[in-house]
């Protein structure tokens, strides 16, 4: 292997659980407004999926407050109105987060050991900016990255406009990925190491989904690393997030065409927990193979 001098790591479910604590949050929110409102669950749910549609994306920061329902029961569609009213259920999906949004055992200390030795850490991602850099700023760990390659996509303002640039990552630390270069397109994974000035022989990927990044990784020539234990959640909380999701029609038969193509892709290197990394730290520019580090394990 060659001497690693670039870690680009998915975020979602490699660094944190974004199943659980998005699914939980979400779960507890729409419990409150049904609980405050009246309004039947499933025409909530509906109404989230369409607004998710419209936006491209499933985590769309208060989307609550474009539920035509809603609207109609409070009487306006003034943003900061609706906000209001719909505090407790805000507060809701905030504490349930708050008790679930946490990283993963060993990750801060593995990025800090990657940072210590010299190697650039930058995190990739198809969450929208504003979401992906609100989690690395609370979970204290935006410092450890020189950058942040997120998907581009729509996002209406905070409600209180004075908070928006707070949420705004850096100009200089954010980088859109055009939605055509999104995963799996290994066109983008060549891009972020020219930017970052490695060769792509110096690099490693690391992230949960075998279709999206370990095929990424393997098509672009990068070192591929799946984070196992990133997919080790309760299944039972995905019926909520495909009953509200942005998918299309098309979408579905993409992801279909994906499975297709890249079910059979196999790691480089498999990691139980993140610290393994830290093997495959080790052995960049040694005698040790990959195929040894996962013989190891």
């Amino acid at each position: 292997m060659s001497q690693l001098k670039l870690l680009v790591t998915d975020l979602d479910n490699t660094l944190y659980d974004w199943v659980t604590f998005f699914a939980q949050s979400f779960e507890a929110m729409v419990a409150k407004l049904v609980e405050m409102t009246g309004i039947d669950r499933k025409t909530l749910i509906t109404e989230f999926k369409t607004v998710h549609q419209h936006y491209g994306n499933s985590e769309q920061p208060f989307a609550i407050l474009e539920l035509p329902s809603l609207q109609k029961y409070s009487g306006t569609t003034s943003r900061q109105e609706l906000r209001s009213s719909v505090d407790l259920a805000l507060h809701a999906f905030n504490r349930t987060r708050k008790a679930h949004l946490q990283l993963y055992p060993t990750v801060r200390e593995t990025l800090e050991e990657f940072n210590h030795q010299g190697v650039i850490v930058v995190a990739h991602t198809e969450a929208i900016p504003v979401n992906a850099y609100w989690r690395l700023q609370k979970l204290g760990i935006a410092n450890l990255f020189r950058r942040l390659y997120s998907l581009e996509g729509d996002v209406r303002p905070h409600p209180d406009l004075s908070r928006t640039e707070a949420l705004s990552p850096p100009p200089e630390f954010l980088r859109l990925v055009p939605k055509a270069e999104r995963k799996p397109n290994p066109v983008l994974l060549a891009d972020i190491c020219a930017r970052e000035g490695v060769p792509i022989s110096n690099a490693v990927y690391v992230g949960d989904s075998l279709t999206r990044d370990i095929s990424i990784a393997k098509e672009a020539g990068v070192t591929a690393v799946w984070a196992k234990y990133g997919t080790l959640y309760d299944q039972s909380l995905w019926g909520l997030l495909v009953s509200i999701t942005h998918w299309t029609d098309d979408d579905v038969k993409r992801e279909g065409e994906l499975k297709r193509n890249f079910g059979h892709v196999q790691p480089d290197v498999v990691i139980e927990r993140f610290s393994d990394l830290k093997a495959v730290l080790f052995a960049c520019g040694q005698q040790t193979s990959l195929a040894m580090l996962n013989e190891a394990r």
